[in-house]
């Protein structure tokens, strides 16, 4: 179990697409460029500061939320079933995909 301390928020990234639509195996390099500096992924748990030194509510995001954040951003960890997570800092998140 998880959990989180301050302004973190914990996000399963999403995966990368190895394999086109047609069965083209897409390599490392090219998905490197094509997702430029931003990934995706789903808000898991949010922390108790998280948004709080900007005025704003915690709840501005919530559990499930998809999101984008930039890619160097976080800390990537390994939770006890080697399942592994990113924790980043509630500034690195850049939007809510609807």
């Amino acid at each position: 179990m998880i959990t989180l301390l301050l302004h973190h928020i914990l996000i399963d990234p999403d995966k990368k697409e190895t394999v086109s639509p047609g069965g083209i195996v897409i390599p490392d390099q090219i998905l490197e460029k094509e997702r430029k500096a931003v990934e995706y992924g789903t808000v898991l748990q949010v922390g108790p500061t998280a948004y709080t030194d900007y005025g704003r509510d915690p709840s501005i995001i919530k559990v499930g939320d998809k999101v984008s954040f930039n890619r160097y951003s976080g800390k990537e960890i390994t939770d006890l079933d080697e399942k592994k997570y990113l924790i980043v800092n509630d500034s690195d998140v850049l939007c809510i995909l609807n």
